[in-house]
């Protein structure tokens, strides 16, 4: 039991650093690249290619740590190109440039697929409910130190100092991870991973994953349309400074810490499956509808903590713990891998589609298409039978 618990603290702190370097710029990201006077529709390229190589290589890992049960190698791969990436949009500041080192940090998180197999194994699987919970909890802490520290250092040093501190982070991420053990090989044969075509297809013709990874896609659509790239260059427009849209940031992660942990509860699980999911999207069409109409800092604080936080927490945590739960045991990264390839789409378009709409029609128009993405997804959810529903 010490060891176990060893073994969380560890990863979970890894977990925690991780994230922060991969986000602690991301607020100012948007505004800093519209600050070079690159197009909206080229700005949406450069935040989508973070999806785009997550879409291409979420699933080939996860087929590939479920093969070799080598979890430790991934993540010591992900801290390091997380840390990379930072340093080369800080020395490389073009458009190429920034859309190759955005990739090489999506590239860093498509590695977190093993980062949530192997911190589940710390946990039966009746806890694997709790166990998601913590990790999308641990995910959403680091992003909220993230914020915080970048609000404060990007109104007095730029947005390079965050750069810096990103590839200084990911390096200590990376030694951290050193000290992961890898998990002995299970011998028997009932739980011995055997990847093939056939298991690769069952996964592929599994009802329940596509249910989750598809809504997961729409998801992730609007978040990276918004809170991730379009909300923080709106916000600024009406006067927001830097560490008013650290504050938005902090505002949404926190938000994300509590939903992602309501889901493993007792009322969680006694609401169900779908009537969380539709709550989360219902919300995330209240945001996406609020700030499309919002003029004052004030408005997009509310929004952001009790439509876009808690709304995106809820489906972060639901959709992941909904794909993994119905797969067998020795396919679990290889479901993990297509339900993060599928939501890969959905990060990779939303941001290109969402700049090219902001480019040619307004802002305006931008955020009412995405609440009514966000409505429609709410209105299927109640229609759609599964056997995990």
């Amino acid at each position: 039991m010490v060891a176990d618990q060893n073994k969380r603290i560890l990863l979970g702190t890894i977990i925690i650093l991780f994230w922060f370097t991969q986000f602690v710029y991301i607020p100012f990201l948007t505004p800093y690249l519209l600050s070079l006077s690159i197009s909206a529709t080229i700005v949406g390229i450069i935040v989508g290619a973070y999806g785009f190589t997550q879409m291409v290589l979420k699933l080939p890992f996860g087929i590939t740590s479920d093969i070799v049960k080598n979890h430790k190698c991934f993540i010591l791969m992900g801290s390091f190109l997380a840390g990379i990436s930072s340093l080369g949009m800080l020395l490389f500041p073009s458009s190429v440039f920034l859309i190759i080192a955005n990739g090489l940090s999506g590239v860093a998180s498509s590695t977190w697929v093993s980062f949530t197999i192997l911190y589940t194994t710390y946990y039966d699987k009746a806890q694997s409910a709790k166990a998601i919970g913590l990790v999308n909890a641990f995910n959403n802490i680091g992003i909220v130190l993230a914020y915080i520290t970048g609000g404060l250092l990007y109104q007095n040093f730029g947005i390079n100092a965050l750069f810096g501190i990103s590839f200084f982070v990911g390096l200590i991420t990376f030694f951290l991870a050193l000290f992961i053990k890898r998990e002995p090989q299970i011998s028997s044969e009932k739980t011995k991973p055997i990847i093939t075509m056939t298991s690769i297809m069952e996964v592929m013709k599994n009802k329940q994953v596509w249910f989750f990874s598809i809504l997961a896609s729409f998801a992730f659509f609007i978040l990276f349309s918004t809170v991730f790239s379009f909300t923080t260059s709106t916000a600024k427009q009406i006067g927001a400074n830097g560490v008013e849209l650290g504050i938005m940031s902090v505002l949404f992660s926190l938000a994300g810490i509590f939903s992602a942990y309501f889901t493993g509860t007792k009322l969680g699980h006694k609401l169900g499956e779908k009537a969380m999911l539709f709550i989360g999207f219902l919300l995330l069409a209240v945001y996406c509808g609020g700030i499309a109409y919002a003029h004052t800092t004030a408005v997009f604080f509310l929004l952001q903590f009790f439509c876009g936080g808690i709304g995106g927490g809820i489906l972060g945590a639901g959709l992941m713990a909904g794909a993994v739960k119905y797969s067998a045991i020795n396919q679990k990264s290889t479901t993990m891998g297509l339900y993060q390839t599928v939501y890969g789409v959905g990060m990779t378009i939303g941001p290109m589609i969402m700049g090219y709409l902001v480019e040619t029609t307004s802002i305006r128009i931008a955020f009412l298409f995405l609440t009514a993405i966000a409505l429609g997804c709410a209105i299927i959810i109640p229609f759609f039978r599964t056997k995990a529903c």
